[in-house]
């Protein structure tokens, strides 16, 4: 089992094929009413204020009160970066996007992503390829007449993790291919081993959705996000676990990936990882677990 910790992404070195027009691009010289909507930073961002001249909305503090702009969202083009699954980069046809970094990473994964096939092409630093991954993420993929009788459906899945990747790769570009694209989240991270995965590992999908009867005897239903929750149970000897519980340690509550199984895309899971559990009685081999609450 591995889990996998997050590489920081510099949105100015990220490329994608569609247009940011979610808002009018943010313009010093123009005065904003309030309620005005402006582009900066691949974020939308509202105004606060009237009159609002002058101020760049990336140089306000968000968490004071009086904040001359408040950050609404991502742009469409750019939500695939933002840390939530459920509010998605979509695109009609084809979606392309071009991730460069500066440090190496081993670990590629998706998720919230709805297409018929992918294709990830790595290059290194002096944009040589280096490596080259595809996938088919369900339904069929069909060239000719004959495939449409002779070519069985594949069960569509929502996430998808490559590792091994090349410790050259200094760019990854991805394509996804389909009608109706979405992509929740796009990771790039450094994975370490933390054992071998049991079956009493298990998740749940937990709504937030609201369902209850007022006093007028009126049904009130809310839709709202699900998000995923997994638990790990883990066994490794005793020397894996001396330099893996510290490294955990270090990384709780921060978000990860975590990876119980490849073929198993049910145990490949995006959230914050939480409290971590282990017994100090075995003296050669430790069973452990630990939790993730993935983000809606």
């Amino acid at each position: 089992m591995l889990v996998c910790e997050p590489l920081g992404i510099d949105l100015d070195r990220v490329s994608v094929s569609l247009p940011e027009d979610d808002a009018p691009p943010w313009e010093a010289e123009t005065s904003y009413g309030l309620g005005a909507q402006v582009l900066r930073g691949h974020r939308v961002f509202q105004s606060m204020v009237e009159d609002n001249l002058g101020i760049d909305p990336l140089t306000v503090d968000p968490t004071k009160l009086s904040a001359d702009w408040l950050e609404v969202e991502y742009s469409n083009a750019y939500r695939c970066f933002d840390g939530v699954i459920a509010r998605p980069t979509v695109a009609d046809g084809a979606l392309a996007l071009s991730v460069r970094v500066t440090e190496e990473f081993d670990m590629f994964a998706l998720f919230g992503v709805r297409a018929a096939r992918l294709s990830l092409r790595l290059y290194d630093a002096a944009d040589r390829l280096v490596g080259v991954r595809t996938a088919v993420l369900g339904g069929r993929v069909v060239s000719s007449w004959w495939d449409w009788f002779t070519v069985t459906p594949a069960p569509r899945r929502n996430k998808i993790a490559f590792d091994g990747l090349p410790v050259s790769a200094r760019r990854a570009d991805l394509t996804l291919e389909g009608g109706g694209i979405r992509l929740g989240e796009v990771f790039l991270g450094r994975s370490f081993y933390v054992g071998e995965a049991q079956p009493q590992s298990s998740g749940r999908a937990v709504t937030a959705s609201r369902y209850e009867v007022n006093d007028f005897g009126r049904t009130i239903w809310v839709q709202r996000p699900t998000r995923s929750e997994m638990s790990y149970v883990v066994a490794a000897d005793r020397a894996e676990f001396e330099s893996i519980e510290p490294r955990m340690s270090e990384l709780a509550g921060s978000l990860v990936v975590t990876v119980g199984a490849f073929a198993i895309p049910s145990t490949i899971h995006f959230g914050i990882l939480g409290t971590i559990d282990w017994v100090e009685d075995s003296p050669d081999d430790y069973l452990f677990s630990f939790t993730t609450k993935g983000l809606s």
